[in-house]
């Protein structure tokens, strides 16, 4: 008797869950930032790629990257969910580096999760 209520919970949870969002055809990927190429010659153009997963009730989200090592802010553009059926959002842009080389971070904010990625600008 406790094995087939015990089984029962377990599908019950799983039912939930699926219900809920969180089931196995609802998987998704973590919020992340991608610059590529990871080195580049100052002056050359790099690209931004990011995935934010979307929280219930999000606002918009910035429609630059900005960080030190970059000739001007990267413009980004919406270029779809990421592959996650309509939970996240990706974003894509591309855009210059300086001309001081070194090793530079880059964040962004997705809805409160910061995403890290460094790239170097070389000589």
């Amino acid at each position: 008797m406790k094995f087939r209520a015990a089984a029962s919970c377990v599908a019950g949870v799983a039912i939930l869950s699926t219900l809920a969002g969180a089931g196995q055809a609802n998987a998704t990927r973590p919020s992340s930032l991608v610059v590529n190429p990871k080195a580049v010659v100052a002056g050359g153009t790099v690209t931004a790629d990011i995935y934010c997963l979307r929280p219930s009730g999000a606002g918009e989200l910035a429609t630059t990257l900005v960080a030190d090592g970059l000739g001007a802010p990267i413009p980004l553009r919406v270029v779809g969910d990421g592959g996650t059926g309509g939970i996240g959002v990706a974003l894509r842009g591309d855009g210059p580096v300086g001309t001081v080389p070194g090793r530079y971070p880059a964040s962004y904010d997705c809805w409160g999760w910061i995403v890290r990625a460094e790239f170097t600008v070389t000589n």
